[in-house]
């Protein structure tokens, strides 16, 4: 009897504790709260540019997290938290959907807001007004767009590159990027090819919000190994904790290469992978940039997993010029400032152009 007494006690000790222990242990809306947050504050780069308190967030948010939190309240409740953070690599996504995307302001695109189609005839009518042939889409198209614009006069290439990846489903996945990357340069590389006589060639990256493969892009066009700009990257530790300056280097492609004068035209609509294309020229004698500073948007995106297959990116790493300036929502700056408005479709001729012809004549 006392044998099994004492078993009784044991077991509603074990029970209550047991129950204590699962009101204490986090559920999983709180777990996928915790790490979200958990994973800016040892990673996001740039807390103390956009002035955003982070651990203020944490007390703001955290009550609003319950154990019955439906995913897309969760979501909501992430969007709120970096919406202030104005930083486009941050992106919510489940598999290939995005569910949320930060904004970044843009210029070009409140100017353009839903007429920037208009634009490009703007410019390729230009083009063709001064003795340029048809220009061709080329490429694989995303959002009725191809990835190359083509054209060319006697002595002058056009090339546009719309965006830095060929098929959208190579953005979350770094096996499909290696392809994806192989395929874009080699239809890169012949257009270059096609366009070897000519004595200049405009490359047009405006309102291009990257992808992958700047760099490898730029090489086409490098003239000798350089630093491009320097790199440092977040830390845990400290919101200000980052690795030494890193210098970046480009180095002229061992294949193909074109190296006579190059027109880069640029706008704060420039993102990510077209800034690594923009960063990585600007020092080489060979290149001008027209338009104006690009996006400032040009760390790589940090990722991780939350649970049911969502995942998220964040923007780790300062990049700085090669005098070390902070370049994140500065951008690379341009040596011929010259800005497209609406005006430009009123007159039918877009001025990048004719500064970019000028040049090259």
């Amino acid at each position: 009897m006392k044998i099994n007494h004492i078993v009784l006690i044991l077991s509603l000790a074990f029970c209550l504790n047991a129950k204590g222990q699962s009101k204490n242990k986090a559920n999983q809306p709180e777990k996928d709260f915790e790490k979200f947050w958990t994973t800016f504050r040892d990673h996001y780069a740039f807390f103390k540019l956009k002035g955003v308190d982070w651990d203020e967030v944490y007390k703001k948010y955290k009550p609003l997290i319950k154990k019955q939190s439906k995913e897309n309240e969760l979501i909501k409740i992430f969007s709120e938290m970096v919406e202030p953070l104005k930083d486009g690599h941050i992106i919510i996504s489940k598999g290939e959907d995005i569910l949320y995307k930060v904004k970044k302001p843009s210029v070009f695109k409140e100017e353009f807001k839903g007429i920037e189609k208009d634009l490009w005839k703007t410019s390729f009518a230009t083009l063709e007004h001064n003795g340029f042939q048809e220009v061709k889409g080329i490429g694989p198209i995303f959002k009725d767009e191809n990835l190359y614009y083509v054209s060319h006069n006697s002595q002058i290439g056009y090339i546009r590159i719309s965006r830095c990846f060929a098929n959208p489903e190579s953005i979350f996945d770094d096996a499909k990027e290696i392809e994806d990357t192989k395929l874009m340069l080699s239809v890169f590389d012949s257009i270059l090819n096609s366009l070897s006589k000519t004595k200049g060639i405009i490359i047009d990256i405006r309102a291009n919000g990257g992808g992958h493969g700047g760099e490898q892009l730029a090489s086409r066009f490098a003239l000798e190994k350089v630093i491009t700009h320097y790199k440092a990257i977040r830390q845990k530790g400290g919101y200000e904790n980052f690795t030494a300056l890193e210098p970046v280097y480009i180095e002229p492609n061992t294949g193909i290469k074109y190296a006579s004068p190059i027109v880069i035209l640029t706008n704060d609509k420039t993102a990510s992978s077209a800034e690594d294309f923009t960063i990585a020229l600007y020092q080489q004698k060979n290149v001008t940039t027209i338009g104006t500073n690009t996006s400032g948007m040009l760390s790589d995106m940090f990722s991780t997993d939350l649970s049911h297959k969502i995942s998220f990116t964040l923007s780790n790493q300062r990049y700085y010029s090669t005098d070390k300036q902070q370049l994140e929502d500065i951008g690379v700056p341009v040596k011929f400032e010259i800005k497209n408005t609406k005006k430009d479709l009123e007159n039918k001729s877009d001025p990048m152009i004719l500064k970019a012809i000028e040049i090259l004549q």
